[in-house]
């Protein structure tokens, strides 16, 4: 919660917050103007303090940038591995895969000022930071690998598909509903979800009856 002062400043119940609300602020900036044209001191006005405050609670824009697109990546992994925790063992590859979609997707927005930065502007940042952030990506990137591997296993996937190449077209489907979807507009996320589980497991094609 955030104080209004006579100045009209913003001051934060405890530097805590204040270091959640300047990344708040620099990941929406971030989502709306990308990496590159947003200044340190544009963070500092969207927070309502003084340019130089901002480094009281980070050393550089750099270290913003790596705190942000990580929390992008990791509040997204947090969610597909807590959704897939709650599936029972002996779950069908497609209900485990339609709790791993819905949670991306359900993560992609409720965080969507992080996510879109680290979709739009993962390739802006730094080589540093882009290195900073590997380990993060990686480990979502093994979450997928294994639940297609499973997929393979169970024989509920072709066994001679590029499970990598599908992967990169699975959740690229995914993260570019960043840019189209909205909540309170024609299908909800519920319907989504299904929609792009059944694209992957079904396609849209009418298959011809034997003969």
């Amino acid at each position: 919660m955030y104080n209004r002062t006579g100045a009209g400043t913003l001051e934060a119940d405890s530097p805590r917050d204040m270091r959640q609300r300047i990344l708040d602020a620099a990941a929406r900036l971030f989502a709306q103007n990308g990496i590159a044209s947003t200044s340190m001191r544009e963070i500092a006005k969207e927070c309502d303090i003084l340019a130089g405050s901002v480094y009281y609670h980070f050393k550089s824009k750099d270290e913003i940038i790596t705190e942000i697109l990580n929390l992008g990546i990791e509040r997204v992994t947090d969610s597909v591995v807590t959704a897939l925790a709650q599936i029972e063992g002996n779950a069908s590859f497609r209900n485990c895969l339609h709790a791993a979609v819905r949670a991306h997707l359900q993560a992609f927005h409720v965080y969507g000022d992080y996510t879109a930065t680290h979709l739009r502007n993962f390739k802006q940042a730094p080589p540093d930071v882009q290195l900073a952030c590997k380990k993060a990506r990686d480990d979502y990137e093994n979450i997928w690998i294994g639940i297609l591997e499973r997929g393979r296993k169970d024989r509920a996937l072709l066994p001679d598909i590029d499970l990598g190449l599908q992967r990169l077209l699975l959740i690229g489907s995914m993260n570019w509903t960043l840019e189209w979807f909205h909540p309170q507009g024609k299908y909800t996320l519920d319907e989504l979800a299904d929609s792009v589980v059944r694209m992957f497991m079904d396609g849209c094609a009418v298959r011809a009856e034997a003969d």
